[in-house]
């Protein structure tokens, strides 16, 4: 038969070994996610946009000679196409980065370069409001603008988590500004 009292006295020990090694696993120094930094930039897209803009200008030209309508009026869409994309998606998707890396850079204590990138944002938005001709479209940078001027006034206030959320509701209104580029770029003509 078996003793109760050595089940047990094996049962308190495997449990006493089994809470030591819960209690050693918690004192596991926790990593804190690691911020990988690089530079970004996206003149590739532009170089290509403009090679493409100069092509599609060329093919304007010719099929104007020849009193080609269809075509024409196809090359007009692939311009506006192109510009849409230069003017709005290439500089809307610069300030996405930045915002993202003044995050990684908040969370790394470097808050100068944090602020920076974020000022860098609102430049661009400035330039990027330039190149339309729009009240609705001012209203939607100028809105933008305003969050990160939030996001900004909260990193004197001492709450990281004040500062995260503001972050990330730019970020996110950033990406649905990307991906809902054709309702807000409705209505509106960039530059030629």
């Amino acid at each position: 038969m078996v003793d109760q009292k050595k089940v047990n006295d094996m049962f308190k020990k495997y449990l006493l070994f089994f809470i030591l090694l819960i209690l050693f696993g918690c004192q596991q120094e926790k990593h804190e996610w690691n911020p990988i930094f690089e530079e970004t930039n996206f003149d590739y897209f532009n170089n290509s946009i403009e090679q493409s803009l100069l092509l599609t200008d060329d093919a304007y030209s010719e099929a104007n000679k020849n009193k080609q309508q269809s075509i024409q009026e196809k090359l007009y869409q692939a311009k506006n196409r192109l510009l849409e994309i230069k003017d709005y998606y290439v500089p809307l998707t610069t300030v996405r980065q930045k915002i993202y890396d003044a995050e990684r850079h908040y969370k790394s204590n470097n808050i100068k370069k944090s602020v920076k990138l974020l000022e860098d944002s609102k430049s661009i938005l400035t330039l990027l409001d330039l190149t339309t001709k729009s009240e609705s479209f001012d209203k939607v940078i100028l809105d933008l603008n305003s969050m990160i001027n939030e996001a900004i006034s909260t990193f004197d206030e001492g709450s990281t988590l004040n500062t995260y959320n503001k972050m990330k509701i730019i970020g996110e209104h950033v990406n649905l500004m990307l991906y809902r580029g054709d309702l807000v770029l409705s209505g509106i003509e960039f530059e030629k």
